[in-house]
């Protein structure tokens, strides 16, 4: 059973950037992260997609500098980009990815309505 997001409380204040964006870009791919559950000396994989670095065309800034583009890691999670994938992005000083599913973590609504209140 998936994980749900962590509280949009707890992480929309590490966000330098909130952006409605779309992956127009996969720079750069790492390697795949073994299994969490294989074990020690295992080559098996499955239950993390690598760490990416994606190119985001910025549709709409909700938070941060204005920008038409970003260079963004994603770290090794439980799902991977591809161009196309489109939504609300939380990006850290960093220029990290924030939330356990991406721009999948939360719906852009609640991210307004936080963001307002």
């Amino acid at each position: 059973m998936a994980k749900p997001p962590e509280p949009l409380a707890d992480v929309l204040p590490q966000a330098r950037w909130v952006v409605d964006a779309e992956v127009i870009e996969v720079v750069a791919s790492g390697p795949t992260p073994p299994r969490k559950d294989a074990p020690p000396g295992s080559t098996s994989v499955g239950n993390l997609a690598a760490a990416q670095t994606v190119k985001l065309a910025v549709k709409q800034v909700l938070r941060g500098d204005s920008v038409r583009e970003l260079v963004v890691e994603k770290p090794a999670a439980g799902y991977a980009l591809k161009p196309g994938d489109k939504g609300p992005f939380l990006v850290d000083a960093n220029m990290v990815i924030l939330g356990r599913y991406g721009p999948d973590s939360w719906h852009p609504e609640r991210i307004a309505a936080a963001l307002k209140g």
